[in-house]
């Protein structure tokens, strides 16, 4: 199983838009949290984690999917996780 971090940037958008967002990819088993250094960090906002089987293909298509249920064209990025380092992330 691989780790994916996903942002996702919605066009013209309001900040509850980002609340349905983040209730949509709670939904398809995305998480805004990650366990870094033995401890669970708040992600910054419109991101998200999911472990998966899934290729980045996938998630990325997953997660855009996702999106444009809330606004049409959002931008979507993805990366597979090897390493992870944060630097002033909130405790979850």
């Amino acid at each position: 199983m691989a780790k994916f971090i996903v942002r996702i940037e919605l066009r013209n958008s309001k900040d509850a838009d980002y609340d349905e967002l983040h209730k949509k990819m709670t939904s398809n088993k995305f998480v805004r949290f990650s366990e870094i250094d033995c401890k669970l960090l708040w992600l910054p906002n419109a991101e998200y984690e999911i472990t998966s089987t899934k290729s980045i293909n996938d998630i990325a298509s997953l997660a855009k999917s996702v999106a444009e249920k809330i606004s049409p064209a959002p931008k979507v990025l993805v990366t597979e996780v090897n390493n992870l380092f944060q630097l002033g992330l909130d405790k979850y």
